[in-house]
């Protein structure tokens, strides 16, 4: 027999939402939980009115503790400050990574004004990161947190394969993930030859009396001007004694207040080693001179209009004449006239003629100047486009132009254990000339102690020869990417590609 609708409905209990069940038991308990929670938290917010660093996430670093109670300045509804805002997409509530983004550039760059890192060559996604500050710059760390100690992970994120962030092809190494030669590379820097122009042998000028071991013609105190000799005279040496130069005799530290270039702009101590100057470092030994017989006789200028020189010299041939310090004539076995040499009479016995003898007397001081430039570099075009820095310095201050070098901090370590191409002391090994090597060390001078902390001293630096070298400098060092590496150049300067 078929069971009737009015059966079936006799069988639903019409009070059951009378009755309680477990449901019911759970829900009360959560309202319950949640009505103490509440009360609780007002009165939390209440008792730390005060100081409200019940709403941060911790002290701001020492930098930023100025303006800490003034939330506003670095934060903005729906607008994440974090690692991640560039992939933080909420659209229902506002939240936009782009929007996001922007933000946080515009909020730090009111106090920061830095460039970007080689935006222009990332792809859209990689400009967002690129943007981001927090993602490499974590606040709220506390008073003692350092906020450019970027971590190695943060760079390698990108460096382990840039073919990935790019739109076009890299134009250095493409997949850096750690400071060794295998994993970075040697410094691209050194690949190619010597950028300077300028003729000169490390070498040779290290030897005592810049001349070669048991060679006459060396340079003594004597011959220097007096003025000039206590410069160049070592404890318990006479004049007689051969000038013996060392590598502070022309580098000296130095830092970059001019941002000339843009990875190392800061001015600190050692950053940079100070121009080498003709006039401060040269002239002592290597006077340009006209060869008019006189000590007192004005040294010609060093890269100067020749106009200008041709006036001195002009000058300098009729005083020495007027003033009768020429010297005497010598006869006629001369083929080609000294300039200033008798009083106005050349060997020749012809009259005296100026024009001849400025045009001598520049050839002398060209002469003087190939010695250590080429013709090309001493042209009046290239002399006035040095002076008017229209070209590129003839000694670069730094060779290498992607990183960064302290040589402040590694003031203890002798000069050679990283220029040692500098030293050669068999005349048959050494280059034509220095130009044609670069003599700084390759990234194999710096991984055996800047590694990882877990890893042992390597034996290269036990040997006594280089622990006399390494002065003794400790032997580990970190191997952070931001050590030697600035992320961002300055605002308005150009970086190097």
């Amino acid at each position: 027999m078929r069971e009737t609708g009015k059966q079936r409905s006799q069988r639903i209990q019409i009070d059951y939402y009378r009755r309680r069940g477990g449901l019911h038991r759970f829900r009360t308990l959560c309202i319950a939980v949640g009505g103490i929670a509440a009360v609780l938290y007002a009165c939390y917010v209440v008792a730390g009115s005060a100081n409200k660093s019940h709403l941060s996430t911790g002290p701001v670093a020492m930098a930023h503790a100025s303006f800490e109670n003034d939330c506003k300045l670095c934060h903005q509804d729906f607008t994440p400050i974090s690692s991640d805002a560039s992939s933080l997409e909420v659209k229902p509530i506002g939240v936009s990574a782009t929007k996001s983004i922007q933000h946080i550039e515009t909020a730090c760059q009111k106090c920061h004004q830095v460039g970007n890192h080689y935006r222009e060559t990332m792809l859209p996604q990689a400009t967002l990161v690129d943007q981001n500050c927090a993602g490499c710059h974590v606040d709220h760390q506390g008073r003692d947190h350092n906020l450019v100690r970027v971590a190695n992970e943060r760079c390698v994120s990108c460096h382990a394969n840039l073919s990935s962030v790019c739109a076009a092809a890299p134009t250095v190494r493409s997949n850096v993930v750690a400071f060794t030669k295998a994993e970075h590379g040697d410094f691209a820097s050194l690949q190619g030859p010597d950028p300077g122009v300028v003729k000169f042998d490390h070498a040779q000028h290290l030897r005592p009396g810049q001349v070669d071991a048991g060679q006459r013609g060396e340079m003594t105190l004597a011959m220097l001007d007096e003025s000039l000799r206590e410069r160049y005279r070592v404890d318990g040496q006479d004049d007689s004694a051969a000038v013996q130069l060392d590598c502070a005799s022309c580098h000296q530290l130095a830092g970059n207040p001019s941002g000339e270039n843009t990875m190392a702009s800061d001015g600190e101590l050692g950053r940079y080693m100070a121009p080498v100057s003709f006039e401060q470092h040269c002239s002592a030994c290597h006077s340009l001179n006209s060869g008019a017989a006189t000590a007192d006789t004005m040294p010609i200028p060093h890269a100067v209009p020749w106009a200008k020189v041709d006036l001195l010299l002009a000058a300098t041939i009729d005083g020495v004449r007027a003033t009768g310090q020429a010297r005497p004539p010598r006869g006629d076995k001369r083929a080609v006239a000294v300039p200033g040499d008798g009083l106005g009479k050349p060997a020749s016995g012809q009259p005296a003629s100026s024009i001849v003898d400025v045009r001598l007397a520049r050839e002398r001081v060209q002469s003087q100047c190939l010695k250590c430039h080429d013709e090309a570099s001493t042209t009046d075009e290239a002399i006035r486009a040095a002076i008017g820095k229209q070209t590129a310095t003839m000694i670069p201050p730094r060779w290498l132009r992607h990183g960064i070098y302290d040589h402040a901090a590694h003031q203890r370590i002798d000069c050679k254990y990283c220029h040692e191409a500098a030293y050669l002391s068999d005349a048959a090994a050494k280059p034509a000339s220095d130009q044609d090597v670069v003599m700084i060390a390759g990234i194999d001078s710096c991984t055996g102690c800047h590694r990882d902390s877990e890893l042992p001293t390597p034996a290269s630096l036990t040997s006594p020869e280089t622990e006399s070298l390494l002065g003794g400098q400790l032997t580990w060092a970190s191997d952070r990417c931001t050590l030697c590496h600035r992320y961002h150049p300055p605002a308005a300067a150009k970086v190097d590609p």
